[in-house]
C-alpha cells in the first residue's frame, strides 16, 4: 500500500542503523515507509547502553542519509550503567534537543509523528508537535513503563520517578492519534490507566528478510567447539543477562537434570546479571556461559542447539503480551523453543513452534525436553520449515509496514 503521507518523523532515542551496529526495528520500518513513497527522518541519540561506536561528534546535531531516509543523530548526555540517574537524564536532553530539532525544521513539518519507546519521555515530543503542528500522532509502545520498573526493579508507586513516569505515560495514551504496541493485549493496560476506548494496535517485532537472506555471516568452528557439546543434546539460550528473564532457572534446572537427562545447558549473551550467573553456576558441570555473538553469526550458532530456551519472571506485566526479538532468531533457526514463565506470547504459539511452561514445573519442562528430543528427522524438517513460513510470512517488515501505513491514512 502507498503512504499518501509527504513527512514521517519516527522519534527514538535507543534506535541504530547498521552503519553504527545494527538496524534496529524502526530503521527496518523507515527504509518501507521510504520504498513506499514517504520523505522520513529518523530522529534518535548517540547516547546509549546498548551499542558501542555510536557516532561522536560537536555540535547538537549530526545529520546524514541511509537507505532512503533522513537520519538525525542528537548529542546526548552519556551514561554506562542502564541503572544510573544519568540514563534519565539523558532521557530528558534527549527530549529537550529532540523539540528543538523540530520547532527548527519548521518548512518539513511532519504529517505524522511516531513517538517509540524506549524512552518514554518521547511520549512528550509526539504531543508536542501534534499540537505545534497539527500532525497525527502515534505512541509506539515497547515496554510497558513505568509498571515495569515497579515489577521488575522493586521501585515503589509513590516513587517520584514512577510518579512522573506514569504521568508521562497517560499524556502518551491520551494524546496519541492511534496507540501501537509490540505487546498482543495492550489495550486492557490502555484502558485501566486512562479509562478511554483507545484505537491501540499491535504490531509485532518483525523480520528483514534482506538481513537472513543476504547478511548471514557463521560463527567460527572454535567456538562451537569450545562451547557446545557433541555428544549431548545442547539446549540454548541466547539474549541479554538480566533480572526480567530469571535465567537463574536453567542453572537450576542443569543441575536437576543430572539425574534425569544427559543435556548441555548454554547461555548466550551479556549483561547486568552475568557476573551472578558465573556465580552460580560454578560447579555446575552440565551448564556454560558462552560470550555474545555478534547478530549476524547468531543464526549459525542457533542451529546447533537441539532445543532453544527462554524465561520471563513472574510479573504481571509480561501477561499483557510479549513478542521478543530473539523469537524471530529462534524461529529462523527452526529449532522448538520451551518459554517458562506466566506469558502471552503470539508469535510462538500461534506458529506452532514452541511451548510456554509454568514456572518452577520441573516435570513439564523435562517433558517437553524429550518430547522435543524425540522428534524424527522428518518432523525435524517440518517444524524448521513451519517456522520460517509463519515469520516470512506474518513477521515480514515489507507486511507489517503495510499495516503501519494503514493507520497513516485512516
Amino acid at each position: 500500500m502507498e503512504s499518501k503521507c509527504k513527512n514521517i518523523w519516527y522519534i527514538s532515542k535507543y534506535a541504530n542503523i547498521s552503519k553504527y551496529g545494527a538496524d534496529t526495528r524502526q530503521s527496518y520500518f523507515c527504509k518501507e515507509f521510504a520504498s513506499q513513497g514517504s520523505n522520513v527522518t529518523l530522529i534518535l541519540s548517540n547516547s546509549s547502553h546498548l551499542y558501542n561506536g555510536l557516532p561522536e561528534f560537536k555540535g547538537i546535531f549530526k545529520e546524514e542519509r541511509y537507505s532512503g531516509f533522513n537520519v538525525v543523530w542528537v548529542n546526548t548526555l552519556k551514561y554506562k550503567n542502564p541503572s544510573s540517574p544519568k540514563r534519565f537524564l539523558s532521557w530528558l536532553h534527549f527530549e529537550i534537543m529532540t523539540i528543538i530539532f523540530g520547532l527548527k525544521s519548521r518548512e518539513k513539518k511532519p504529517d505524522v509523528v511516531i513517538a517509540s519507546s524506549l524512552s518514554i519521555l518521547s511520549a512528550v515530543s509526539g504531543a508536542f508537535f501534534k499540537r505545534f503542528y497539527a500532525c497525527k500522532f502515534i505512541f509506539e509502545v515497547r515496554d510497558i513503563w513505568p509498571q515495569s520498573l515497579i515489577e521488575l526493579k522493586g521501585l515503589r508507586p509513590i516513587n517520584p520517578i514512577v510518579i512522573a513516569l506514569s504521568w508521562v505515560e497517560k499524556l502518551g495514551y491520551k494524546r496519541s492519534d492511534v496507540i501501537v504496541g509490540t505487546m498482543s493485549r495492550l489495550t486492557q493496560h490502555v484502558e485501566k490507566k486512562i479509562k478511554e476506548n483507545k484505537k491501540v494496535i499491535c504490531i509485532p517485532h518483525g523480520v528483514s528478510l534482506d538481513f537472513y537472506c543476504n547478511e548471514q555471516a557463521e560463527i567460527s568452528s572454535d567456538y562451537i567447539d569450545h562451547y557446545f557439546s557433541d555428544s549431548r543434546p545442547n539446549l540454548v539460550y541466547a539474549g541479554s543477562f538480566n533480572q526480567a528473564y530469571k535465567l537463574e532457572r536453567f542453572v537450576s534446572l542443569a543441575k536437576s537434570a543430572t539425574n534425569k537427562l544427559d543435556l548441555n545447558f548454554v547461555l548466550i549473551g551479556d549483561g547486568p546479571e552475568l557476573e551472578y550467573l558465573r556465580e552460580i553456576s560454578r560447579g555446575v558441570d552440565n551448564l556454560t556461559i558462552a560470550p555474545k555473538v555478534p547478530r549476524a553469526s547468531l543464526s549459525s550458532v542457533l542451529k546447533k542447539a537441539d532445543i532453544l530456551l527462554h524465561s520471563f519472571e513472574d510479573k504481571p506485566v509480561f501477561m499483557y503480551g510479549v513478542s521478543p526479538n530473539k523469537f524471530v532468531d529462534y524461529m529462523y533457526a527452526g529449532k522448538p523453543t520451551i518459554c517458562i514463565g506466566r506469558v502471552i506470547c503470539p508469535m510462538l504459539l500461534d506458529s506452532g513452534v514452541g511451548v510456554i511452561v509454568e514456572p518452577d514445573d520441573e516435570s513439564a519442562f523435562f517433558g517437553k525436553v524429550k518430547e522435543y528430543l524425540s522428534l524424527s528427522n522428518e518432523d525435524k524438517e517440518i517444524l524448521s520449515l513451519r517456522s520460517n513460513k509463519y515469520i516470512f510470512e506474518e513477521l515480514s517488515y515489507v507486511k507489517l509496514a503495510e499495516k503501519y501505513c494503514e493507520l497513516f491514512n485512516d
